[in-house]
């Protein structure tokens, strides 16, 4: 792949970025698991908050920043239109869309893997780490080629990232449906999900809508979420549930936008994700 591309990644800012990352992640599941820890009880049925969500969201900030700069730099984005924030004294270029699988690298990993701290301990740990770290690795460089001008190469890196920001989505998913949230909290954590996500994947369709078709995305995955809240169901069932969804929306989109959605498709679509819900239906039945 490097071969075929006008510019290699770099990869000593990528390796660096990591580093960082990862110790950040260290030091928040060392706090994490101190009960003594600050935490914030706001009351009622309301998410109790800790200093690791802070933390988390400090290096969410550092990787949005981290990715933004290593897409800037890529030639092909020196041609596109990019987002401008006024400053007043300056005008900023952003790529917003670059931010978001990065950031989910941190966020899922660290949701899904500490759902199993107490029974793996050390092990999940190593884990989330593994996991942060490596998917981080993936979405930076395949987001570098995504644009590339070697058309074999640009399909290649994005349907890594599609893999990648699909097992993100499951993380983030089982992790909200293993907290229990009222429906209010859930459909909103895993609907904001969903449109980020969406907003990542379908930044490389042509000729799409782009926010407007993540945020449909976002609605039904909001709306999935309350009918599976009355479902007495495992957070993994759960999670594959809401994953198939995302999965289906959009796939649906992404060929829509393409000009490439068929009646073959559709029924093809249906078909899996009609049989990917039987089985997850037969299997809960059967526990």
């Amino acid at each position: 792949m490097v071969g075929l591309s006008s510019s290699a990644p770099r990869f000593d800012r990528i390796v660096s970025l990591i580093f960082v990352i990862l110790i950040g992640l260290a030091l928040i599941f060392l706090i994490d698991g101190n009960p003594n820890t600050l935490r914030i009880v706001l009351g009622g049925d309301l998410p109790t908050i800790t200093l690791s969500w802070f933390l988390l969201a400090s290096l969410t900030v550092i990787t949005s920043a981290g990715a933004d700069l290593l897409a800037r730099a890529h030639p092909q984005l020196h041609n596109r239109r990019l987002p401008v924030i006024n400053l007043g004294f300056t005008h900023l270029e952003v790529a917003p869309s670059f931010w978001v699988l990065p950031s989910f690298a941190v966020i899922g990993s660290f949701a899904f893997f500490r759902l199993f701290s107490n029974t793996l301990q050390g092990v999940a740990f190593a884990l989330a780490l593994g996991a942060a770290g490596s998917s981080l690795c993936m979405v930076l460089v395949a987001q570098h080629y995504a644009f590339d001008r070697n058309p074999t190469v640009s399909q290649r890196a994005q349907l890594v990232l599609q893999a990648v920001s699909y097992l993100l989505a499951f993380g983030v998913f089982s992790a909200v449906a293993y907290a229990r949230y009222r429906t209010l909290y859930s459909a909103t954590l895993i609907g904001t999900t969903a449109l980020l996500l969406a907003y990542a994947l379908l930044s490389y369709t042509p000729r799409a809508s782009v926010f407007t078709l993540a945020v449909l995305v976002g609605l039904t995955l909001a709306e999935a979420t309350w009918a599976i809240n009355y479902w007495a169901t495992s957070f993994l069932f759960a999670g594959t549930l809401l994953l198939v969804s995302f999965y289906l929306a959009v796939s649906l989109l992404q060929q829509q936008a393409a000009g490439k959605l068929e009646r073959r498709l559709i029924i093809e679509y249906g078909l899996l994700g009609g049989g990917l819900f039987a089985a997850i239906v037969f299997m809960t039945l059967m526990r």
